[in-house]
């Protein structure tokens, strides 16, 4: 069996790996048309702050590595067209220019997604978006050469919040302007409101529901002003992040079934078209409380659907229900996570559905050191079954989510959470711990709300 992969970061060198060990007999060549592979993308910002001090230590693997492995791989080399009906590659060589065909029994699709860039800041220097290996390298570099006194981020997401902790960490005064009327619009608003109270409170400048209108460079062009609909920033380095798009344009018209660029996949990767499969950011992801496939252009994804590739190639269809949205941040000593659906997509979703908003505390209240806790919890009305949850707080906080998603992925309701035996330690939570006490409000609010129905 020939397998071709195209794509060698997450996505595709775990659906190699995947596919080796699961089909032995398989011959697998992957062709990437970039440099870099197997990197780290989440650890960018801390590449950039210089706490991860060298760049090898984001590669998962080296080429060497790979190709030690067994696996036939090709940099700077890449597929700019296909022929599903032919089952056939044409690669440009960017080193030679050569073009050919490659022919495939099984094609694995992993070509990941490009940044989102603003048409104000086009081709304007100190102006960066954050997507690859190389882009991480062009921005610490710059920061280490240019000495940049005044940053814009655009975009709160979490990248743009995670960026807002480094640039501050470096000693470059940093705007974060947002066009949502608030941050990290995954959330629910009550609760990355928490976060903003702090940061705020702490001198940092968030703008939120500011729309970027223009730019101005100076005559080296090089960026020197950001133009809002709110006022003008002084800016010597500008920070796009602002979503991505799936690098799927070459797929156009092919007959693969696509939703805005990203192709549809089953549980298992499996596409529309027979032996095609993708995953990662150029494709849809099964939401198993949404019940659709949805875009979550995450590394979690990305590898866990590799994963599942190779085993489905191989005719092995282990257990899987699909994902659930769960993510976590940390920016400074605040560390905030989520998982399932929030209060907004439920609404959407025509949920009868109510929630939930506890502040608690980390530790117990007798111990030193502890700090606020708040947990939140969406639940459906009439059932109490627990559709997604929301934490906020410092040390430890994000991590508090695993327990909930452990819940939410096996349908538990409030009644479970509310007497759940977790455990305990006064340094690390109280004795009715805080997903206890969320819970038990939900249960009393939920009694009240359905009495009378």
């Amino acid at each position: 069996m020939k397998v071709l992969v195209i794509g060698a970061v997450a996505a595709g060198l775990t659906a190699a790996y995947s596919i080796k060990k699961n089909n032995p007999e398989a011959k697998i060549t992957i062709y990437e048309k970039g440099k870099d592979i197997s990197y780290g993308a989440c650890g960018f910002p801390y590449y950039i702050e210089g706490l991860i001090e060298e760049e090898r230590k984001l590669i998962a693997k080296t080429s060497e590595r790979v190709k030690e492995d067994g696996l036939r791989l090709l940099l700077a080399h890449e597929v700019v067209d296909v022929d599903f009906d032919k089952k056939e590659l044409t690669v440009k060589n960017h080193k030679t220019q050569e073009i050919f065909v490659d022919a495939y029994d099984e094609l694995v699709l992993g070509v990941g997604a490009s940044a989102l860039r603003l048409p104000a800041f086009q081709k304007m220097k100190g102006v960066f978006a954050l997507n690859n290996l190389a882009d991480a390298n062009a921005i610490k570099n710059y920061i280490e050469e240019m000495k940049p006194q005044k940053a814009v981020i655009v975009g709160g997401g979490n990248k743009g919040i995670e960026l807002l902790e480094t640039l501050t960490l470096l000693a470059i005064d940093t705007q974060v302007i947002e066009f949502m009327p608030h941050i990290l619009s995954i959330y629910d608003e009550d609760v990355s409101s928490l976060l903003v109270r702090e940061l705020r409170g702490e001198g940092h400048k968030i703008n939120t529901g500011e729309k970027v209108l223009d730019a101005k460079a100076n005559e080296k062009g090089f960026v020197e002003k950001v133009i809002t609909d709110q006022g003008i920033y002084e800016a010597d380095l500008v920070l796009e992040t602002i979503g991505l798009r799936p690098n799927t344009a070459f797929l156009e018209g092919k007959g693969l079934d696509m939703e805005r660029g990203a192709i549809k996949t089953t549980l298992y990767g499996e596409t529309n078209l027979p032996h095609v499969y993708a995953a990662g950011d150029c494709a849809l992801i099964y939401d198993h409380l949404m019940e659709k496939p949805v875009y979550l252009p995450l590394g979690t994804n990305a590898n866990k659907v590799g994963k599942l590739i190779g085993l489905a190639m191989a005719g092995k269809k282990p257990p899987f229900k699909g994902v659930q949205g769960s993510a976590l941040l940390k920016v400074f000593e605040y560390e905030m996570a989520m998982t399932g659906i929030t209060d907004k997509e439920a609404k959407r979703l025509g949920k009868d559905y109510d929630s939930v908003l506890v502040r608690t505390r980390n530790k117990s209240g007798y111990y030193p050191g502890g700090s606020e806790f708040f947990v939140k919890l969406t639940y459906e009305k009439h059932t109490g079954v627990v559709l997604g949850a929301q934490v906020f707080g410092k040390e430890g906080a994000g991590l508090r989510i695993q327990g909930l998603v452990a819940s939410v992925y096996a349908g538990l309701t409030i009644e479970d959470l509310a007497y759940m035996d977790f455990g305990y330690i006064p340094p690390l939570n109280s004795v009715w711990d805080s997903i206890n006490v969320a819970a038990g409000k939900a249960v009393a609010q939920n009694a009240l709300s359905t009495e009378d129905i």
